[in-house]
């Protein structure tokens, strides 16, 4: 039925056909130690910036709940007269759910409602997808994982001699990746009536032109299967060189940019009046 993905009941037919079962299984259990290690690869490469972002909030937050409050009321004491800026991180640290919660929900939920929408349908799953690929860093890295899956399991089909028109219609459909599912019916059509793989991948564009380069060299050579493989190796390096990136680059970026801005507003806006109030008194 629908519990299990269609291409593992392809491959077990292909294994019985075949009588070579054992290797069948042995195949589906190695593809999903490789799925599951691109999937590990995505959550670790953006879990501690994530961290980073929680930690910045918190501090953000700690500062409009506790220390410009205070200073709040030695201004108030002092009748001194603030500038612009220091008003309006008073008027944030007074009424954060309205100047940044509800920004942030609105934002949110536009987001969400967007991709609801475009998910609905196929060409709106191939725009949500082109949106998160113009993501910096994180969009190639996404964009790596997902053509390597792709290959991943296009090399293995193709390898337990399933049709390749066959083998391209289940590998497109558990790669999540829209642009290929979208492209994957054409592409099948003009494989069944005669061309080969890389002329149907250059014509729709639905992979980059290495992938294209690449198969075609394997299918000249007969050993596409083994083409396809060397695909999702380079992607999958390109994908753990971009989740080092994600991991050791963006933190600090994220700190350093936190950092900057909590420091300026605190500084700009709290301490500047906190100068001028002890120079009047000095006086």
């Amino acid at each position: 039925g629908q519990r299990i993905p269609p291409y593992y009941a392809a491959l077990l037919a292909a294994g019985v056909r075949t009588g070579r079962v054992v290797d069948v299984l042995a195949t589906l259990t190695r593809y999903a130690r490789s799925m599951a290690d691109l999937r590990s690869l995505l959550f670790t490469a953006t879990i501690y910036p994530m961290i980073v972002l929680g930690v910045t909030g918190f501090l953000f937050g700690f500062l409009c709940y506790f220390i410009v409050p205070q200073f709040h009321r030695i201004f108030q004491d002092f009748n001194l007269r603030l500038p612009f800026l220091t008003m309006m991180v008073i008027e944030v640290a007074q009424n954060p759910l309205l100047w940044i919660g509800l920004p942030f929900v609105v934002v949110v939920s536009i987001v969400g409602i967007t991709r609801m929408l475009l998910l609905r349908s196929e060409r709106g799953q191939v725009y949500w997808a082109k949106f998160l690929y113009s993501l910096p860093v994180l969009g190639a890295f996404l964009r790596a994982i997902r053509i390597a899956a792709f290959t991943e399991l296009l090399a293995v089909l193709v390898e337990n001699q399933i049709p390749l028109p066959e083998a391209l219609s289940l590998a497109s459909q558990a790669s999540n990746e829209p642009a290929l599912a979208a492209a994957s019916v054409p592409i099948r059509k003009q494989v069944e009536e005669g061309q080969t793989l890389a002329e149907a991948f250059r014509s729709h564009r639905a992979v980059p032109e290495l992938i294209a380069w690449i198969v075609s060299t394997g299918e000249q050579r007969g050993n596409l299967g083994a083409a396809l493989h060397h695909v999702s190796e380079v992607y999958r390096s390109q994908a753990e060189l971009r989740a080092s990136l994600l991991r050791s680059l963006l933190p600090p970026l994220l700190i350093v940019f936190s950092a900057g801005v909590l420091v300026t507003l605190f500084v700009m806006a709290v301490m500047l009046p906190m100068i001028k109030l002890l120079e009047g008194l000095s006086h």
